[in-house]
């Protein structure tokens, strides 16, 4: 699962996606260490705030994602 790559590539703090999720910041903590899973709505939110696919994020362990496609994203969705 890359969505701690992906958070910390854009500069962007455990508590700032909470808020875009509309969850406290210690659910998203145990969710981002793998202690509790995200929801399909979560994980929908995750993929149009990143612009990628869930299964980029949730599913691939490549790295070298983060310096070919993303871009800095916007917090305003």
């Amino acid at each position: 699962m890359m969505i701690k790559a992906y958070r910390k590539f854009n500069n962007l703090t455990q508590s700032q996606v909470a808020e875009k999720l509309g969850i406290c910041p210690m659910s998203y903590c145990r969710k981002e260490n793998g202690k509790q899973d995200f929801t399909l709505k979560e994980a929908k939110k995750i993929s149009d705030l990143f612009g990628l696919t869930i299964e980029e994020i949730f599913f691939t362990e490549e790295p070298n994602k983060l310096n070919n496609k993303n871009q800095k994203i916007n917090l305003s969705l």
